[in-house]
């Protein structure tokens, strides 16, 4: 045997697949295997079109076609195709590009195997179903009129819910323990409004609190129109910051409150204001316990208020320590202290740009007291300079420690990863094109 035929016979048993074209995508070869894997055995001669002779296998014509164009080759792809029988494969393929002893290029090729017992076909009802309820975040369909049409396992598992929720079960009863994640569906029904990057907080059926990102989509079917909404969320409790937790308040409340209330009373008492200044640090004081009280009270009630209602505390206890330590810091020397809370309390959360800006603007608001109230020589000055200094440092210590604290709590949380669990189909199951609207 010569050497051209026995690479004829060579091509004709290789293993796998192999189909020849010119740069004009013509067909100048296809071996055994192709054929038998193809269904194609003698619907071809060679010198027909790519795209006549592989008419039933029309995604292996365009491949041919753009490689011929493009003449760039690709390898460890994947395609699903199907035989004349209607079956359904999967082939694992790469193209190459033929050139003759000059380098020119002359043709393009074209390898495959079977994978199809490698790669799990299954309807793509069936395959949504299953991804759907394997996503690693939670998720919850209605429709327009407010009954749920689908909640996957991890929305079970993050909500704690005791089973599955029936199909057509009316939101507000399928989810009744749930009122401001409610809220958020039937409100979204309503308005048809998207939201992105938000967060609620809520407590599983054993009384945890929980908070939640998430967001929300509008299901339209193939013409557009909605019917129904969704949302997606994620259980952040463990990421969400110190301030936006309302026991932050009740913290700062149990510890900096006394502080700042025994240096007022030791001011009144023991410092020489008169009666008038008196008075008036005495109803300031009351003021701001009123409004930190009721403050408190209200974030623990409306946990989703304790960012906002958190921020506003600040802003409004640094005002009144401005105003306190004008009032009584002549008569009372300790009364500078005060300065050092608003700053050490914002260290708790905030990052370190915003930690250091509020502590400069206290460490500022000190030195501007001591001016307006006549201080001179340079002892004083001095003192008054380390006074500042310390009320900077302190805070930028105290957000280190903090920081140091969430990441560990952070590195020792461990997540439990989902799994996946696939059906593998017979052979002979299908799949068929399912259109999704955004």
């Amino acid at each position: 045997m010569n050497t051209d035929s026995f690479l004829d016979v060579a091509v004709k048993n290789l293993p796998g697949g192999l189909i020849l074209v010119d740069l004009k995508g013509k067909i100048q070869a296809i071996n055994k295997t192709a054929e038998n894997l193809l269904g194609i055995s003698s619907s071809w001669r060679a010198g027909d079109d790519c795209q006549k002779a592989l008419v039933a296998h029309s995604r292996i014509a365009q491949i041919l076609t753009h490689t011929c164009k493009e003449q760039k080759a690709v390898n460890r792809e994947e395609l699903v195709t199907q035989k004349p029988t209607g079956e359904t494969i999967v082939l694992g393929y790469g193209t190459l590009l033929l050139k003759d002893d000059k380098g020119t290029p002359i043709g393009v090729g074209f390898t495959f195997q079977d994978i199809t017992r490698f790669i799990p076909l299954m309807d793509a009802h069936e395959f949504l179903d299953v991804a759907m309820k394997n996503l690693p975040g939670g998720l919850i369909f209605i429709d327009l009129k407010g009954k749920v049409r689908a909640v996957n396992q991890t929305a079970e598992r993050i909500l704690g819910l005791k089973g599955p929720v029936d199909a057509g079960t009316p939101c507000d009863e399928a989810l009744a323990g749930y009122a401001p994640l409610v809220k958020v569906l039937l409100s979204t029904t309503q308005s048809l409004n998207v939201v992105n990057r938000q967060e609620l907080t809520t407590k599983r059926s054993d009384g945890e609190k929980l908070t939640l990102g998430y967001g929300t989509l509008v299901i339209k079917n193939p013409q557009g129109i909605p019917i129904g909404i969704g949302m997606t969320f994620q259980d952040i409790t463990r990421y969400i910051p110190l301030p936006l937790k309302a026991e932050f308040i009740q913290v700062v409340d149990r510890f900096f409150t006394p502080f700042a209330l025994s240096l007022v009373v030791a001011a009144l008492f023991l410092g020489y204001a008169e009666t008038s200044i008196k008075r008036l640090a005495i109803g300031l004081v009351v003021a701001l316990g009123l409004f930190n009280e009721i403050s408190a009270y209200l974030s623990k009630r409306h946990p989703d208020w304790a960012s906002k209602m958190g921020a506003t505390r600040i802003v409004t206890n640094f005002a009144a320590n401005v105003y306190l330590v004008y009032l009584l810091g002549t008569f009372w020397g300790p009364m500078w202290l005060l300065f050092v809370l608003t700053p050490v309390a914002t260290a708790l959360y905030a990052d370190w740009k915003k930690t250091f800006t509020t502590s400069v603007i206290s460490a500022g608001a000190l030195l501007a007291i001591y001016w307006s109230r006549g201080l001179e020589g340079s002892i004083g000055w001095g003192q008054a300079s380390i006074h500042a200094a310390f009320i900077v440092f302190i805070s930028l210590f105290v957000n280190s420690i903090a920081r140091l604290i969430m990441q560990m709590r952070t590195s020792n949380t461990t997540v439990q990863k989902p799994t996946l669990t696939v059906h593998h189909p017979s052979a002979k199951e299908t799949s068929k094109p399912v259109r999704l609207a955004a």
